[in-house]
């Protein structure tokens, strides 16, 4: 399990000795489908790295409506905020399908972070990743479109395969909806102009880019 543990950001500075010492303070368990991991507004004392799986990692007001931060999977990291400032769980995770996690106990982690510089360092580090990260998608919720931000999003999730563009998952329309913040019906006509325009194709359980989208819609 060091290798997964050396595959997030936050811990992939540390040497095999720092590596066996976080791992030996972490317990594998198991979240089904649907099952909720943490909850935001609740109190924290663990953070997880997810092993395999995806999770969804959203933001709910009390009418139930949700924005979706982010879908995650083998080597991320979650709940180091509230386990960092004692403060409650700033978001909410929910596994998408059964995933496999660490989840490494808040005490001890501080107590590592206390006598070892180099995984304070990589902390620091990942925590500043992650603040340029929120400023961005800020900044594109403020500035943007729902279509530029809806083609960030599938640009951000599509990989190369032989010489193609591919998303490799169709999210629904709604859970993309969820993800830029703008209506269902919004993502469904975007998709269906792409699609009537040539530019993205559905083949199976997953999108083809067939060519560049539009700067604007």
């Amino acid at each position: 399990m060091s290798e997964i543990l050396r595959r997030v950001t936050m811990f992939e500075a540390l040497d095999e000795r720092d590596l066996d010492t976080l791992h030996s303070v972490a317990r594998q368990i198991t979240a089904e489908r649907g099952e909720i991991i943490v909850s935001q507004g609740s109190e924290g004392e663990s953070l997880y790295v997810v092993v395999s799986g995806q999770i969804r990692v959203y933001l709910s007001d009390e009418a139930g409506k949700e924005i979706i931060l982010g879908l995650e999977g083998p080597g991320a990291i979650f709940g180091e905020i509230a386990v960092l400032d004692g403060q409650p769980r700033s978001a909410s995770v929910a596994a998408m399908k059964r995933t496999e996690l660490l989840r490494i106990d808040g005490a001890q982690l501080r107590e590592l972070l206390r006598t070892n510089a180099r995984l304070s360092f990589s902390v620091i580090a990942a925590l500043a990743g992650m603040i340029r990260k929120l400023t961005d998608a800020t900044q594109g919720l403020a500035l943007q479109s729902a279509y530029r931000r809806l083609v960030a999003r599938l640009q951000e999730r599509a990989v190369e395969e032989n010489g193609q563009s591919v998303i490799p998952e169709r999210l629904t329309h709604q859970l993309l909806a969820d993800m830029i913040g703008c209506s269902r019906e919004m993502v469904s006509r975007i998709m269906s102009d792409l699609g009537k325009g040539g530019y993205i194709r559905a083949e199976g359980k997953r999108w083809i880019i067939e060519r560049k989208l539009p700067a604007d819609y």
